[in-house]
């Protein structure tokens, strides 16, 4: 036991050395010798050249100015250059600080919490709001959440063919992942939240699918068609991918609404048509980022980075990048119809797609240009949102037979 301690001690001190620029060509033979058998050798060695990781640790650790100090360490050691004697020197100017990077090295030797801990390899669950949490509730409980959820495998009648992965570009390492997933299918008239392996909570729409491993592994990449908003665990060490027929969302941690839409004669990757009966060019997708970082890959073009407030539409490869107001997106997320001077006819084929309801008719075309700004509760009866709109417009509107009828 005492010969573990010892080894592990000088491993760390020779590490520490190492991190602080301080090692003789002796000690660094020594050191290999040393880890040579140990597989996070490199990665330690990695993670000792990042000052802002060293630094915060130090902090943590010692209650000190951690990134002033290495700072200050690295430059001082710079201006001497050299090694050798030189180094043995450095070594005299920082032993304090020397100390405390060794009792960093020996945490990660021991894999204490403090390795696990760093930024770069935490999962951290997306922040769920009262808004989001009221807005599920209420989905549930007026019947709007509901979906086909179907567990896919190898044996599944409709798995993912050989031309999806095509089409959503899948390589090899998604569609190992695929082998075990979930597909899940929104109605006509439902919405449906689901919680992915790694926290992030996905808010489908109507007429929606979302196809996802049922673990992630070194990755994090699912397949979307039709709408959602994500908000996103956050997590370095493994992107979050959306595949849509348009191109690839890269994420890291953040929210943002996307709708993908597509030509009838498009296969998709949700139904029998995937198998190769359909063919067809995928109409566009509209990506608008709420807060975060995330980028878009069209199918045979470079990457294109979004900030907040930005919003993006790929038609054929074709990037359009415009700044838009996100309270839609999130209003939606908890629950809210927002119409921004939308006719009464974008309004109507709202509501009828929402409800359920078949056909709406007009009693005068003029009454499909009224214009109407204001939110609505989406989880309300239909009843009482036409009892709203009638009062705003100054119209009649009345439910016959899943027809909505709209009069003066």
């Amino acid at each position: 036991m005492n010969q573990q301690i010892e080894n592990l001690e000088n491993k760390a001190r020779l590490l520490a050395k190492l991190g602080a620029g301080a090692l003789t060509p002796d000690e660094l033979r020594q050191l290999d010798a040393l880890m040579s058998e140990d597989a996070r050798y490199e990665d330690i060695k990695k993670r000792l050249g990042d000052a802002a990781f060293v630094g915060s640790e130090l902090a943590a650790m010692q209650q000190i100015d951690g990134r002033k100090a290495w700072a200050d360490m690295q430059q001082r050691i710079a201006s001497e250059g050299g090694s050798g004697q030189r180094s043995a020197r450095r070594i005299r100017l920082f032993p304090h600080l020397v100390k405390r990077i060794a009792a960093v090295v020996l945490l990660f030797l021991l894999g204490g919490a403090c390795w696990y801990h760093h930024d770069y390899t935490r999962v951290t669950p997306p922040m769920i709001t009262e808004e989001v949490e009221l807005a599920m509730k209420e989905s549930r409980e007026s019947g709007h959440m509901a979906a086909n959820v179907e567990a896919i495998t190898a044996q599944h009648p409709s798995p993912i063919t050989q031309e999806v992965r095509q089409l959503y570009h899948v390589d090899d390492q998604f569609a190992e992942q695929l082998a075990e997933a979930k597909r899940i299918t929104t109605y006509q008239d439902k919405e449906y939240w689901v919680t992915l392996d790694d926290g992030t909570l996905v808010h489908l729409n109507n007429n929606s699918r979302l196809i996802y491993p049922e673990r992630f592994g070194d990755r994090r990449d699912v397949i979307l068609d039709g709408e959602a908003y994500f908000m996103v665990a956050k997590d370095k060490s493994r992107q979050f991918v959306v595949h849509t027929l348009q191109g690839e969302i890269r994420v890291y941690g953040t929210e943002f609404w996307v709708k993908t839409d597509y030509k009838a004669t498009a296969p998709r990757a949700t139904e029998d048509a995937a198998a190769g009966e359909a063919t067809g060019q995928a109409g566009e997708t509209v990506v608008a980022l709420v807060r975060g970082t995330i980028g878009f890959t069209p199918a045979d073009g470079r990457e294109q980075m979004l900030r907040p407030g930005q919003e993006l539409t790929a038609v054929n490869s074709q990037l359009t990048v415009t700044d838009v107001d996100t309270t839609p997106y999130t209003a939606w997320n908890t629950g809210l119809f927002v119409f921004e001077n939308s006719t009464l006819e974008h309004l109507m084929d709202v509501l009828a797609q929402w409800y359920d309801i078949k056909k709406v008719n007009y009693t005068d075309d003029k009454l499909r240009k009224i214009h109407f700004t204001g939110n609505l509760k989406r989880y309300g009866s239909a009843e009482r949102i036409m009892k709203a709109i009638m009062m705003a417009c100054e119209v009649k509107i009345v439910l016959q037979n899943d027809t909505l009828l709209v009069s003066n």
